[in-house]
Order: structure tokens, then sequence, then C-alpha cells
């Protein structure tokens, strides 16, 4: 490929990242979820933070007017094409749900509590809240400078749509991720900060159930952090007039153990 087609063809692409990332923006939750609501909401911010860690793997986070090739996790000109094909698909999923969100609201019969519309500020519990801004501000700061769409908000009224869209961009991210395996190493190393970034401990149980069966990568990066906070046992006996019984439940190898003193 021509250095001056692909240069093109890596603005195309991310342009294309930068819009796919905007549009989760402007998704609201119809209050007809319930108390699903909360899962809804976090699982759409799961599938976003997982788009958004594959564009910043190959590089398409940042400023880009500048650059003169793509990212040096693929050189192949049909990659890209198929990558932008990808992207494009995933405009599309959010059209067509726009469209599907539309004639609901114009449909007759509807009465008026049937259109209203969670308020992510108020209606998530706060460690939910909590979540869903880190993770909504992680996925922003890995978009770039290219122009955006212009979009209106619009809302979500059916649980059906939901998950059509949640399944089918998830299988368009984990066809990307495929698509760039060079880029998978990086995006390892980007679950891990991601996880730190959610900062307390409490966080990641939610974290995990959200993108299960969603985010493999993520997944591991959670149960690994997890593991580590596991406070290992630390146990001394000392003196020579010890007496009694110590009880308590081990999982995984017991160290530091120590029995001191005379028989």
């Amino acid at each position: 490929m021509e250095p001056a087609a692909l240069a093109v063809g890596g603005l195309a692409i991310a342009g294309l990242f930068n819009n796919a990332i905007d549009c989760f923006e402007y998704v609201q939750i119809g209050r007809n979820f319930g108390q699903r609501y909360q899962t809804v909401l976090l699982k759409l911010d799961g599938a976003r933070l997982r788009l958004s860690r594959w564009g910043q793997s190959i590089g398409l986070s940042g400023e880009l007017e500048d650059e003169q090739s793509l990212p040096q996790a693929s050189e192949s000109a049909d990659d890209v094409n198929k990558a932008e094909q990808m992207l494009g698909q995933i405009l599309e999923l959010f059209a067509d749900a726009e469209g599907i969100s539309a004639k609901f609201k114009t449909r007759g019969g509807r009465a008026e509590q049937d259109l209203l519309v969670h308020d992510t500020q108020t209606d998530l519990e706060p460690a939910a809240l909590s979540l869903h801004n880190k993770m909504r501000d992680l996925s922003i700061k890995r978009q770039n400078q290219t122009p955006l769409r212009q979009k209106a908000k619009w809302a979500l009224y059916e649980e059906k749509h939901f998950k059509r869209l949640i399944e089918d961009i998830t299988s368009l991210v984990s066809d990307l991720t495929e698509l760039f395996p060079a880029a998978q190493a990086s995006q390892k190393q980007l679950c891990k900060a991601e996880v730190a970034e959610m900062g307390a401990k409490e966080n990641l149980p939610m974290l995990g159930a959200v993108v299960k069966s969603q985010d493999k990568l993520l997944e591991e990066a959670i149960a690994e952090a997890v593991n580590q906070k596991t406070p290992v046992p630390n146990i001394t006996f000392s003196g020579s007039h010890n007496s009694g019984f110590q009880l308590a439940t081990n999982a995984g190898t017991i160290s530091n153990l120590r029995w001191g003193g005379t028989a």
C-alpha cells in the first residue's frame, strides 16, 4: 500500500472509531427497564470501554491530524478496510436502534410514563455511578480529534432491542480485536490500568459481573487484581505456654506460619 493511501486510510478509520465511541454518549435508558436499568447502562459502558481500548491499542487515540501512516499493529490494506467496515456497522447498529426508538415513541396508545427515561446522576446507586463515570471518562480520553457527526439523544425502551444491540456490538468488537492480534498484548496492559483506575475494591465484583462473557481480557485482569488483594494470613505463635486452638479458613498456599518457644 502506498504511504499516501495508508495515511488517508488511517485518518478514515480514526474518524469512524471516534464517532463509534461518541455514539454511546447519546443513548438513554427508558424507565420501563426498572431495576435492570443499572445493569443495562453499565453493560453499554463496558462495550464502549472495550472498543476504546482496542482503538488505543492500535494508535487511534489522541492527535492524528499529522499522522503519516497507520499504527504498526497492521500494515495490511485489507485489514484496514475490514476494520472500517466493522466500525461502520457499529454506527449502523446505533442508527437502526435510534430508528426503532423513534417508531416506539410515535406508536399509538403509548402512555406518557412509557416514554420517561432514567437520570444517570440520580437513579444509579453510588457504587454504580462511580463505576459508570470512571468507564465513561476512560473511554472519552481515548477518543481522537477527528470531526464528530452531529447527534441527538435517544432512548432504548425495550429490552429485546438492548440485547440485540449489545450482542451485535460485542461481536463486532471481538472481530476487531482478532483482526489486529499484534495489539492484544497492549490491550492486556490497558486492562490492568483500567482495573487500577476503578479504585475501590468494591467496584471490581460489580465490574466483573458487568463484563462477564463480554470482555474476556478485562475479566482476566479483574480476577488477577482480586486475587492479589486477598489478604494472606500471617500467624505467629510465641512463648512457652500456648494452649487452646486456632480456627480459620484458608484458600491457597499458607506461608509465614511460625511456632516459637521451647517444648
